[in-house]
């Protein structure tokens, strides 16, 4: 019977085969598959009966149990036992100290040793628990009394209505809402700036309705010759005033508190 020169001779590899062929590099001008038919057929090949590496069965535990009956509480997590299956992403406990080996064995090994650190921990907590403790004997027969400091206004009073002498009429540092007279002060603590501005708002207040200041005098934040004056003739504007100035656009060459002293001397 006459074979069809179309079809290769077995045997052969399929195109695709990704194992090891040898001297196929060095083959060419035929389809793979008659390189390898040939590379098969060739005396060297014939003559040498093919070896096959042995591999030793890997035996694991399955499940993989605890070692010792008094950690089984708490261990409900099945996903890690014996002879794990490559691919799996989850954490396994120790398992970044075992390599060089399979996966499944070296997950086996990681878990085992992770076991074993369980159980010393808990014989150790077992053993601390174990210590026997004396009692405390308190330094003291009865703890001194701390001297609760007399409020004269109830806590948490709005420093609006604190007298100008008290201690508290303050805001404190992040106090973002609006501080009368407060713009006009610089260069002081928060504490210390809001002290003054509501001392100075709190005697406006008192000359628009005509009320006498306390005896020995209300504190001030500074001498002022009229309240009510915004362009002064002896002193010029604090940078960033956000109000009108006369002919300031006009006006270059000099700082803005020297450029707004005595701003209303040039309205006609």
């Amino acid at each position: 019977m006459v074979q069809s020169t179309l079809v290769t001779q077995e045997p052969y590899h399929l195109p695709g085969y990704l194992g090891y062929v040898p001297q196929f590099k060095f083959r060419i001008g035929d389809t793979y598959g008659q390189t390898t038919h040939n590379i098969l057929h060739t005396p060297e090949r014939t003559a040498v009966k093919p070896k096959f590496r042995v591999v030793k069965e890997t035996k694991f535990q399955e499940p993989l149990s605890r070692m010792y009956p008094s950690n089984q509480e708490g261990w409900s997590n099945t996903k890690l036992r014996g002879g794990m299956i490559p691919g799996y992403t989850g954490f396994v406990p120790k398992g970044q100290h075992y390599f060089g080996e399979c996966y499944a064995k070296s997950c086996d090994n990681a878990l085992q040793s992770f076991n074993k650190d369980l159980v010393i921990k808990d014989e150790g907590a077992e053993s601390f628990r174990m210590v026997p403790r004396k009692a405390l004997i308190p330094s003291y027969s009865r703890g001194a009394t701390y001297p609760s400091k007399q409020r004269d206004y109830p806590y948490g009073t709005s420093p609006y209505k604190l007298p100008a002498t008290h201690d508290e009429k303050y805001f404190v540092s992040g106090y973002t809402g609006f501080v009368p007279r407060s713009r006009e002060l610089l260069a002081k603590s928060y504490p210390v700036l809001t002290n003054e501005a509501l001392n100075m708002h709190q005697e406006d207040r008192d000359k628009s309705l005509g009320l006498s200041p306390p005896s020995g005098g209300r504190p001030t934040g500074r001498a002022r010759t009229c309240h009510n004056t915004i362009y002064s003739k002896q002193s010029g504007l604090i940078p960033n005033y956000t109000g009108h100035v006369p002919e300031f656009k006009f006006k270059y060459g000099r700082t803005y508190g020297d450029t707004t002293v005595d701003a209303l001397s040039n309205i006609r």
